[in-house]
């Protein structure tokens, strides 16, 4: 029997099950912490117009945003068999990443319509921050620090 041919392979594996590993306990934390910020705004005895109710909501509103940004990226990013396709997904999640913030940072900073009550405006941007935090994990755990870069001024946050 000859010897068979030896097997070249082009790219390297990505180190799957250390990678999913940390992917599936930064899944577990977010889940827990939006489990436990749902759980304070539900039973929050607050009034519904007063500053700690609305810190509650967007806090909540945020939570989820995370984690189903990162549950989105994730996915990707476990599909991922070689690094050279890690680096491909991580490089499509870090130009998401940078769009969305500049789209927080353009809405931030534009006149909104005065119809538009404030409430719809908190609970869009809180969203929104919670998606960039999730890109952000996503992106962490994929070797890319995208945290380095300051987050956008935010004046709505003052806003009432």
């Amino acid at each position: 029997m000859p010897p068979r041919a030896p097997v070249v392979w082009t790219t390297t594996a990505v180190r799957s099950e250390r990678f999913r590993q940390r992917l599936d306990e930064r899944h577990r934390d977010l889940s827990i912490q939006a489990k436990a910020r749902g759980r304070t705004y539900r039973r929050s005895r607050a009034e519904p117009g007063t500053e700690e109710a609305r810190r509650l909501r967007a806090d909540f509103l945020a939570a989820l945003g995370r984690l189903s940004t990162f549950e989105v990226a994730m996915l990707r990013l476990s599909r991922c068999q070689y690094d050279v396709q890690l680096t491909e997904r991580a490089d499509d999640l870090s130009r998401d990443y940078f769009q969305l913030w500049h789209l927080i940072a353009r809405r931030g900073g534009s006149s909104w319509p005065e119809d538009e009550r404030s409430v719809e405006r908190l609970d869009f941007f809180a969203t929104q921050l919670g998606r960039l935090e999730g890109l952000a994990d996503a992106l962490l755990v994929a070797g890319r620090n995208v945290r380095l870069f300051p987050l956008p001024e935010m004046p709505w946050l003052i806003a009432q």
